[in-house]
């Protein structure tokens, strides 16, 4: 993935949390989106043929990634979905700008895991590190698991092309929205009241999870949609009609 490295390199460099902070209390993101453009990763999913990259989306998953990880607003995902499909009806933005979202909370996901884990390490409570405390070490696990389930489902949603299947953004969409929940829950248990303050980033990344989790859907009209899906498939097995999907 070479492609990936001199992205997330340009990332720390122009979204920085003081940068989203300004972005959310009203400074315009067009800096942000130009620097961006002028890296040429607008159109990383472009088809060569019309002058882009020509990366799938199961590559790009990597990019909505690090996206997530550094709070980068929405738009500029979706400028990128915008410039390699094109014309598209309502439904195909829709199902794609899930998948997408849910890239996004597993990279905001796979930083707030990092950031819990070092706090951890760092709050030192009755003459030891937290982390040392088997309730937390537990509390870490869990958190883990949901970060990967959220991985794990976006990239599922990624695998299918730029025009997913319902069935597809509605497993991305759904695992990935369910997790953040709980990752943001267990991330502020851990960190306590610091964790709320407006100058403490955890606050900052916890809220933009909520956001994309309820960006193009959240997990119970996902849940509504796969079930509707299921109740209109002709298969009479339901661990086979799953099974169709992966």
């Amino acid at each position: 993935m070479e492609f990936l490295g001199p992205f997330v390199r340009m990332l720390e460099s122009i979204s920085l949390p003081a940068q989203i902070r300004a972005i959310e209390a009203g400074a315009s993101i067009a800096p942000l989106v130009e620097a961006v453009e002028a890296s040429g990763y607008l159109d990383a999913l472009v088809p060569e043929a019309r002058g882009g990259a020509g990366l799938s989306l199961a590559e790009g998953f990597h990019l909505f990634h690090a996206l997530g990880q550094f709070l980068v607003p929405n738009q500029v995902a979706e400028a990128m979905v915008a410039r390699a499909l094109g014309d598209a009806s309502p439904e195909a933005q829709r199902r794609i700008g899930a998948v997408v979202a849910a890239a996004a909370i597993a990279g905001a996901g796979d930083r707030i895991l990092a950031m819990t884990i070092d706090y951890a390490g760092q709050r030192v409570q009755f003459g030891k590190p937290i982390a040392r405390q088997q309730a937390v070490q537990q509390q870490l696990a869990v958190m883990a698991e949901h970060v990967v389930m959220a991985r794990i489902a976006a990239q599922t949603g990624c695998a299918n092309g730029l025009t997913p299947a319902l069935e597809s953004a509605a497993i991305a969409k759904h695992g990935a929205s369910r997790a953040a929940v709980h990752i943001a829950a267990i991330a502020h248990a851990v960190h306590g009241a610091i964790g709320i303050s407006e100058a403490h980033d955890l606050s900052l990344y916890t809220r933009r999870l909520y956001e994309w989790r309820s960006l193009h859907g959240s997990e119970s009209y996902w849940s509504q949609q796969l079930g509707r899906a299921r109740l209109n498939s002709p298969m009479i097995n339901t661990v086979d009609y799953i099974r169709s999907l992966c």
